[in-house]
């Protein structure tokens, strides 16, 4: 098809349309690539998600401006036990 373009076109248009369909495949293959990786995981993702969003605590401290900020959260463990 590049060879068509450059018998059929000035060289700067056939430049631009070769760049053009070279992005449009790029983003065909990236689509494909997405969604065959969603389809193979659909089984294996967890219906509900494991994270909790972290709890911070500020506590004003002696030094204006410096505030002591602790941040909390839980988790859980994501590896067999002995794998340690």
């Amino acid at each position: 098809m590049a060879r068509w373009l450059d018998k059929k076109l000035s060289k700067p248009l056939a430049f631009f349309i070769k760049g053009w369909l070279y992005g449009l495949e790029t983003s065909w293959i990236d689509a494909k690539a997405l969604s065959a990786t969603e389809k193979a995981i659909a089984p294996l993702k967890p219906s509900e998600p494991t994270l909790t969003a972290p709890t911070h605590y500020t506590q004003p401290s002696e030094v204006e401006g410096l505030d002591i900020i602790q941040s909390t959260y839980e988790f859980t463990r994501t590896r067999d036990k002995n794998q340690d």
